[in-house]
């Protein structure tokens, strides 16, 4: 690969480039390499695996709001807290599986309630709201080669997408509620989030040691071209149960040091056969 183009206000243009790092997001991402196919790569760059766009996850996505009717909460910033003691597996004898996170969704006010429910006043909702604990109830969608990003004849995103773990994800509910009841929130309403909900897209060029079963290697450059990097939640290999955020900017760090070794910048750092900083 030799360059890249794009449209700069409406105008094409061909920019060269010795590397060319991608960091448009996980699907973004994808969908690119997918549509830069050409005699040389056509099903796309990186493709050679078909595993470009592939194993698209995005969580398992839960609100659960408890109400206490005698107890106001006037919290103004409430996304402050975690509650991991579900998230990794072997401490519960009656589902010994990772279950996830759970964590406030920030303070809920009667306009956010509007649209879940009908018929109700607006003086009603804000009671509602003023006595509620608000909760983000997560947990790790995993990889699935059948959800994927494609592209339709006309060039447009197509999102295939079907949740799985989802026993996991109902005993977090579970419990969650059943330890909301015990403090007192006795009255409760949930609902599952959907597609629409897309948080924390990854996975759709994975990374790995082997090319036929990963797009990227360790320092996400793809298998395929040797100047090329995909930087961005899209090499996740698998989703875990939090925000990928801090992990995207770890990486992108270390990529950044590989990129100045080869450059010649900074001297090589060791590390041993798993990538790890020695």
């Amino acid at each position: 690969m030799t360059g890249v183009d794009l449209y700069r206000n409406h105008v094409p243009v061909h920019v060269e480039a010795d590397y060319v790092v991608v960091a448009c997001g996980a699907v973004n991402s994808a969908a690119l390499l997918i549509r830069s196919a050409n005699e040389r790569h056509p099903s796309g760059l990186g493709n050679s695996s078909g595993l470009v766009g592939r194993n698209y996850m995005v969580h398992n996505n839960s609100v659960l709001v408890a109400f206490d009717p005698l107890r106001p909460n006037e919290t103004d910033f409430q996304k402050t807290l975690v509650i991991n003691d579900f998230y990794v597996g072997g401490t519960d004898a009656a589902f010994p599986f990772p279950m996830g996170n759970l964590q406030p969704i920030g303070k809920l006010q009667a306009a956010m309630m509007r649209g879940g429910v009908e018929r109700v006043p607006e003086w009603a909702l804000a009671s509602a709201a003023s006595r509620s604990i608000d909760w983000w109830v997560m947990s790790e969608d995993l990889p699935d080669p059948a959800n994927r990003i494609t592209l339709d004849t006309s060039g447009n995103i197509v999102v295939d997408w079907r949740p799985n773990n989802l026993a996991a994800h109902d005993q977090l509910m579970k419990r969650a509620k059943a330890m909301l009841r015990r403090a007192g929130f006795t009255t409760q309403r949930e609902q599952r989030m959907g597609i629409a909900t897309n948080s924390h897209q990854c996975g759709t060029v994975r990374f790995g040691n082997d090319a036929a079963t990963s797009v990227l290697d360790r320092y996400c450059r793809a298998h395929d071209l040797d100047n090329l990097y995909v930087v961005d939640a899209g090499f996740f290999p698998s989703s875990a149960a939090v925000n990928p955020g801090l992990t995207i900017a770890a990486q992108a760090l270390r990529v950044g040091d590989h990129l100045r070794q080869r450059l010649g910048a900074i001297p090589a750092i060791a590390m041993d056969t798993k990538g790890v900083f020695a």
